[in-house]
């Protein structure tokens, strides 16, 4: 993560933490030592207002980069050990449930990564899917029929407690807080 996104992240911290998330930094730059360089962060960068940013979470320092390679952290176009731009998302049970790669060119998108975490969280709660740009509060996809009666009695039935564009594609209302 670079710097920007390090601060972002610590900045976001609070908004991960109702989640049970927990954020872990690793970097591979071997350039700054990780204490200096954390330290700059808080007393002397400011970036879009954010300034005196106290990063909290662990960061991991693998100058080998033997953590990058063993989780496929380094992207195979990459010349350089700067490529190292992932995102995991991992689950309780350590299961890895989504991967982000970015280029070395453009930051996260911090606000991003959290709207795909409560997706997966109300996904995985109600047993539903969410739609492309789907935000907290918007309709949710109920998962496809498993026959074609069901598809059938499915869409028949829609009404006040869905919708349904077609057989495959029925939308609820948000069932979250």
């Amino acid at each position: 993560m670079c710097t920007t996104e390090f601060m972002t992240f610590a900045a976001a911290a609070d908004d991960f933490k109702p989640l049970n998330a927990e954020l872990l930094g690793l970097s591979i730059d071997s350039t700054f030592s990780h204490i200096a360089w954390l330290r700059t962060i808080r007393d002397r960068i400011e970036y879009q207002g954010l300034k005196h940013i106290e990063v909290t979470f662990p960061v991991i320092s693998d100058l080998t980069m033997e953590i990058a390679r063993a989780y496929g952290m380094l992207q195979p176009s990459a010349s350089t050990t700067q490529a190292v731009r992932a995102v995991f998302l991992i689950d309780p049970k350590a299961v890895v449930r989504a991967i982000l790669y970015y280029p070395l060119s453009n930051g996260r998108n911090i606000d991003e990564i959290l709207r795909l975490l409560i997706a997966m969280q109300t996904s995985d709660e109600y047993k539903v899917a969410t739609p492309a740009n789907w935000q907290v509060g918007d309709d949710v996809i109920i998962p496809p029929p498993g026959s074609c009666g069901a598809a059938a009695e499915r869409v028949e039935k829609a009404g006040t407690e869905y919708r349904c564009l077609d057989w495959f594609l029925c939308l609820k209302k948000y069932p979250g807080k």
